[in-house]
């Protein structure tokens, strides 16, 4: 499979997201000059259901122990959302 060379560049925003369940930190990315700083630029983006983050780690809230596993790439859903907060 050869690369089309068609990437999109973004700028990485390190987030921490809370959803009913989990913790989840990560970055979320934006197109260049499409972000200012406030949390509804990474919510209102382009209008999506889904959140993608890269270098994700998350743990459940109601977990007693500090591990958090790690995955390159997680979609959180954004009505589920209940805090996102910047790193």
């Amino acid at each position: 499979m050869q690369d089309s060379g068609l990437r999109v560049k973004t700028e990485p925003i390190k987030v921490r997201i809370f959803t009913a369940e989990f913790e989840i930190e990560g970055s979320a990315h934006a197109k260049p000059g499409g972000y200012t700083g406030r949390v509804s630029d990474i919510l209102n983006m382009t209008k999506i259901s889904f959140l993608p983050l890269t270098d994700a780690r998350y743990r459940e809230r109601k977990s007693d122990g500090e591990d958090m596993y790690e995955s390159e790439c997680l979609v959180v859903r954004v009505d589920s959302i209940e805090v996102l907060d910047f790193l």
